[in-house]
């Protein structure tokens, strides 16, 4: 059962593998055992990960004959550990994790995009230009993190050296230590962006800011372990083809939809949700392609800024990082084109 406000955010690698194996041992029921079980860790709690709330609530992954069970797992680096164990193949996160996976070794890989870089710089009302952050502190999340990646993006496109980057721990803490003056700026999502600008907070660089700066970028979609997926590409196609489903019905029912976000995010404010659920909307693609020049930049940008080795970047063909094919057989079936009709 899913639990938003899961410790597993502040436990070790170790507790979090223990957990999913004996989560993965629990006696399960008649009907269950003949679906397919797929662990499926994701992060963070927000709009980006509503498709996966609405394929798990309506029953959609049981359409498709699977037994999926989102988990909340505060950060990436964590998801890949479990995954690398063996205790979840596929996943919903994305970004620069799977780059810093593939280049030391691991088979982790994106097999359909759903996000693309939509997190925002938020300030303290009184700082209005980038520039103002000379000095200031910035949190984020966690060093090599989405965040942390957005940030030094931003930093860079306007020459800033002078910010001291924090690590906060989670959006939510990034938050609260913004609003106790902690720190000056945070990089944050929705429904924390909303909260804060509500307040009176600025988001001084926003999703559709990355355009502008020529930034492209690949936040968020399913990974998988390309050793798992090969063998049991059926069932990461079947993933794709119910989490699509899911976005259809964030397209079409709109109530559904701001229903299932109060849900996950216990957000109950309705301006916040229809906020919440227009993000979903505006940012969602109606299509599972990964757009390889959106990982080539990243991975390229990863070793500008010493994130990961250069070299390595430069010696890692583009490819070891993701796998179209299965996004290509979901649209080769016609499913994308019956379900847009």
């Amino acid at each position: 059962m899913f639990r938003p406000n899961t410790p597993l955010l502040h436990r070790s690698g170790f507790v979090l593998v223990f957990v999913f194996v004996h989560w993965l041992s629990m006696p399960v029921s008649t009907q269950a055992q003949a679906l397919t079980k797929v662990p499926f860790p994701y992060s963070p709690i927000n709009a980006s990960a509503l498709p996966f709330f609405v394929a798990k609530d309506m029953k959609i992954y049981e359409k498709y004959g699977l037994d999926v069970d989102p988990v909340f797992v505060g950060a990436s680096a964590l998801i890949i550990q479990s995954m690398l164990s063996g205790a979840a193949n596929v996943a919903g996160f994305g970004g620069p994790a799977v780059v810093t996976n593939v280049l030391r070794g691991g088979d982790v890989i994106t097999v359909a995009a759903m996000t693309p870089l939509t997190i925002s710089l938020v300030t303290r009302p009184a700082i209005e230009r980038v520039e103002d952050l000379k000095g200031k502190k910035v949190g984020i999340t966690r060093l090599g993190g989405i965040p942390h990646f957005a940030l030094q993006l931003i930093l860079d496109r306007y020459a800033m050296k002078d910010v001291a980057i924090l690590q906060m721990g989670s959006q939510t803490e990034a938050e609260i230590g913004l609003r106790r003056g902690v720190i000056d700026g945070a990089v944050l999502s929705p429904p924390q962006l909303y909260l804060l600008q509500r307040d009176g907070f600025r988001e001084l660089v926003g999703a559709q800011d990355y355009v502008r700066l020529g930034i492209k970028f690949l936040s968020g979609g399913i990974a998988a372990r390309r050793s798992y997926a090969v063998k049991n590409r059926d069932v990461i196609v079947r993933v794709i083809k119910a989490t699509w489903e899911g976005i259809k019905v964030i397209f079409t029912q709109d109530a559904l939809a701001k229903k299932i976000l109060a849900k996950y995010t216990r957000q109950t404010n309705p301006e916040i949700l229809d906020k919440l659920h227009k993000f979903a909307v505006d940012t969602l693609p109606r299509e599972p392609t990964i757009p390889r020049e959106a990982i080539v930049n990243m991975a390229r940008l990863m070793g500008e800024f010493a994130i990961v080795e250069k070299s390595a970047v430069s010696a890692t063909p583009a490819d070891a990082y993701f796998d179209n094919s299965y996004a290509d057989e979901v649209k080769q079936s016609g499913f994308l084109k019956e379900l847009w009709k």
